[in-house]
């Protein structure tokens, strides 16, 4: 069962997180949504504690994605900054309301580096590792996505109706 979300959009630092979030007490897939529907994400059996750093999953779930028990991690960054880095304008400023919309712990994209502590209270609880979040602060990290299959049709559909 997914036990915590990071949510944001393109290039607001989900696969960053999904990194700094995965020890050996915790397990957090990067954009989940490729490679698996939400139903078997919910049945995911893993012994850590497990997450989602997602870009999609707002929309996948839509108006349900409140009533999911997991703690959530809603990042913002401003629409301009994020079609600047993708190089392209693929984000429009409704993607970006959508998040206001979410329950959980929204930060600014600009304070995750400040709030390393706070967040990691609000998802995981115990077990902050201050040397490793510094370290990580200074590193860039993107989504390599090379040699993912393509989902079938089947998934696409069940993605698309929520189960």
């Amino acid at each position: 069962m997914i036990e915590f979300m990071v949510i944001g959009l393109p290039r607001s630092r989900t696969t960053w997180m999904s990194n700094w979030l995965t020890t050996t007490g915790t397990f957090c897939l990067h954009d989940s949504l490729a490679q698996y529907t939400l139903s078997e994400l919910n049945q995911y059996t893993c012994k850590k504690t497990f997450g989602v750093a997602d870009t999609a999953i707002y929309q996948a779930m839509k108006g349900s994605i409140n009533s999911h028990p997991a703690k959530k991690l809603i990042i913002h960054r401003p629409i301009d900054e994020i079609n600047a880095s993708l190089g392209r304008h693929q984000v429009s400023q409704s993607d970006a309301d959508a998040l206001h919309d979410i329950k959980g712990m929204h930060v600014d994209f600009k304070d995750i580096n400040r709030m390393g502590k706070r967040i990691w209270m609000h998802l995981i609880g115990d077990g902050f590792d201050s040397e490793r979040f510094n370290e990580l602060t200074l590193m860039n990290v993107q989504p390599h996505f090379d040699g993912l299959q393509p989902m079938n049709q089947a998934k696409i559909q069940s993605w698309l109706s929520g189960n």
